[in-house]
């Protein structure tokens, strides 16, 4: 006989994002944050090993721009853009197939990424394409 799984939903949401630092190890990146947890509010720390950063980061992005609106509300009002892009700027790396980007902020963040030569090429091929619209 299987015995019932009775696993609530977390409810978890992040109230502020207090600090990004490297972890010890320069394995992960460490984010401490004040949360909400089952509506009482507490102090965590959330590591996010380097390789994921770049998702995680985009998926915090997309959610913030979802906040505000009601899906499928047809008077919903427009998504604002997350964050607005001021600029990107390329760096060198010491590995050289890959570009690191530089991607500022208005709120005076810089979001650090990088990727593939190839991917670099792809991104400036839909730039161009994007521009002559």
């Amino acid at each position: 006989m299987q015995e019932e799984n009775n696993l609530q939903p977390l409810q978890l949401q992040i109230a502020a994002l207090r600090a990004a630092e490297p972890a010890a190890d320069g394995a992960a990146i460490l984010l401490k944050a004040d949360a909400l947890l089952a509506g009482e509010r507490r102090s965590l720390a959330i590591a996010i090993m380097r390789d994921l950063a770049p998702l995680v980061a985009v998926t915090l992005l997309a959610k913030a721009a979802e906040a505000g609106t009601v899906p499928g509300e047809a008077n919903a009002p427009p998504v604002p853009p997350a964050l607005e892009c001021l600029g990107i700027g390329a760096v060198a790396t010491q590995d050289p197939s890959r570009v690191r980007l530089h991607l500022q902020f208005d709120n005076g963040l810089m979001l650090p990424a990088e990727i593939s030569k190839e991917a670099a090429r792809a991104l400036i091929r839909g730039l161009e394409s994007e521009l002559k619209s």
